[in-house]
């Protein structure tokens, strides 16, 4: 075994890490073997397990080790048994329940890029009841702060601006489809992740003449104009003229597209698409009266809370406390002198 040095991490072999009678588990209750392990997991998780098996697969591996325990010759698993499984399933895929199955972790083992890993690191601990309270605080809440806290919406869109890790659409992926389609591909690999980050957000993605609209790529221009606009960063990016610290976050961002305007790169309102109006309803002397009349929505707060796509920089975090006063917190009925001097004072230092 390779002791890695951290405290409890090790590394232990696949044909090491069992399910065994009598341990109970807290996702399933206790079963009577592996084999019945996996028939639940796959009978009640299904979807879930193919989800996880893939993206283990496209990502080369796991990330969080799983939490084990020894067990004379072998290792119990408390906490990642989908990730083992998955893992075991992919080294030997006549273990899986069915069939269908089988042949599922067939082709996606066929997909793995490299040699695929005999051991994985796991975090061991050998006393129960510390195992018992790691697993307390993974996954019973935030317990008042001494557990995981889970994110909200603006939490989690906080992160898919800066990453780009947004689901339903790699726009890394479909923008290499475009360039290859036109030939405009860069002879190097072009690096997905710094792509990702880079047309992360919408405000961003529509400089570039592009927007995600229900889970597809569209051009807001001309699509000649920006495609050449995809080709100059893809080749930036590919060639290493870019690096990550040129799209780490907003500013560095802005200052790359600034670059790229600067050299008339990117498409402009000359280059617009114009989409054309939708038609008025035609209304008659027997319609007229049917149609009812629009009623005014009574405005609660300052700002109405709507989900409008900005995107703040580090250097505006007060800026964005204000706007998040006015939008959610301070009611006009009640706070109104307050609202005055906070938007007077956000006006003031934005000018």
């Amino acid at each position: 075994m390779v002791i890695k040095f951290r405290r409890g991490i090790h590394g232990t072999s696949f044909s090491s890490s069992r399910f065994t009678s009598g341990e109970s588990r807290d996702r399933h209750g206790e079963l009577e073997n592996e084999t019945a392990a996996f028939a639940w997991l796959f009978n009640n998780l299904e979807q879930k397990m193919k989800n996880l098996a893939s993206d283990i697969v496209a990502q080369g591996g796991i990330y969080d080790p799983p939490l084990a325990r020894p067990e004379g010759n072998a290792f119990i698993i408390y906490d990642g048994n989908r990730r083992v499984t998955c893992l075991k399933l992919l080294k030997s895929p006549r273990k899986a329940p069915t069939v269908e199955l089988q042949e599922f972790f067939g082709d996606l083992r066929e997909k793995w890029v490299g040699d695929f890993p005999e051991s994985i690191e796991c975090q061991i601990e050998e006393d129960r009841d510390r195992i018992d309270d790691i697993l307390f605080r993974r996954h019973t809440g935030s317990q008042n702060g001494v557990g995981q806290s889970n994110w909200d919406d603006r939490m989690k869109l906080n992160f898919i601006n800066r990453t780009g890790k947004e689901s339903g659409i790699n726009i890394a992926e479909e923008v290499e489809k475009i360039l290859a389609r036109e030939g405009k591909l860069p002879r190097k690999k072009i690096p997905r992740s710094n792509l990702n980050r880079l047309l992360s957000a919408e405000s961003i993605r529509n400089r570039v003449g592009l927007s995600v609209n229900k889970g597809r790529l569209e051009f807001l221009h001309q699509e000649p104009v920006v495609i050449h606009a995809l080709a100059r960063i893809a080749d930036d990016l590919a060639n290493r003229r870019k690096t990550l610290d040129d799209v780490w976050d907003l500013d560095t961002k802005r200052a790359y597209l600034d670059e790229l305007e600067k050299d008339r790169v990117l498409p402009t309102a000359e280059h617009a698409l114009v989409k054309p109006p939708p038609p008025k309803p035609v209304l008659t002397t027997t319609n007229a009266a049917a149609v009812p009349r629009a009623q005014p929505q009574r405005r609660t707060t300052l700002i109405p809370n709507a989900p409008y796509p900005i995107i703040w920089p580090g250097r505006m975090q007060r800026h964005r406390a204000i706007w998040e006063e006015l939008q959610f917190r301070l009611y006009l009925s009640e706070t109104p002198n307050a609202i005055s001097a906070l938007f007077l004072e956000c006006c003031s230092n934005s000018l």
